[in-house]
């Protein structure tokens, strides 16, 4: 899905045609949920701001100036403010970390291969877990939601180069976590 996908649909709903919308949810709200999760709220809570995100959308129609950041990274960043208020309402800072990804590649037809796979998903995830919370959200971005440098630091507030000394960092870590595990050598 292409960031200007995302912008032609939007301005297409700005006009008045309700499939930009729709097309904009079907291409953005699982996105919007494992992102709320990945960091910031839980499983309910992402789906509940998700469809708010999508409803400032619709009842808003908030302005998108192209140019200064992807549709998603700005979608993206409305979610976010939307997170950050409701953690701020309910005075709760908990996060959770995604445990149903379809994984980091593709499923080979060799069965064996598909368990270790699983395997390295399930090791992956569970050194995730003892990563501090913005190490988690950063390979998050990075890795599961598909962003570049310049989209994790339009939605963190930080320069491409601090996010790429937080993705270093974040490797390292996970590198440290998989290899009290034993298992860094497969993960490579």
């Amino acid at each position: 899905m292409a960031a200007d996908r995302g912008a032609e649909n939007y301005r297409r709903y700005r006009k008045g045609d309700w499939n930009g919308l729709r097309e904009i949810t079907e291409d953005y709200y699982g996105g919007l949920v494992a992102f709320l999760s990945a960091g910031f709220v839980g499983p309910q809570d992402a789906e509940d701001i998700a469809e708010e995100t999508i409803l400032v959308l619709a009842e808003r129609k908030p302005e998108y100036e192209e140019g200064t950041a992807s549709f998603k990274t700005w979608l993206y960043r409305i979610a976010r403010n939307l997170a950050v208020d409701h953690l701020r309402k309910t005075s709760r800072e908990v996060l959770y970390l995604p445990e149903d990804f379809d994984g980091f590649a593709p499923l080979s037809e060799d069965v064996g291969q598909e368990l270790v796979r699983e395997e390295e998903k399930r090791a992956v995830h569970a050194a995730m877990k003892h990563l501090r919370e913005k190490y988690r959200r950063v390979l998050w971005m990075k890795y599961f939601a598909g962003m570049n440098a310049d989209e994790i630091a339009v939605l963190l507030n930080k320069s491409t180069q601090s996010v790429y000394g937080l993705l270093k960092r974040a490797k390292e870590k996970l590198r440290g976590e998989l290899e009290k595990e034993g298992l860094h050598e497969r993960s490579q």
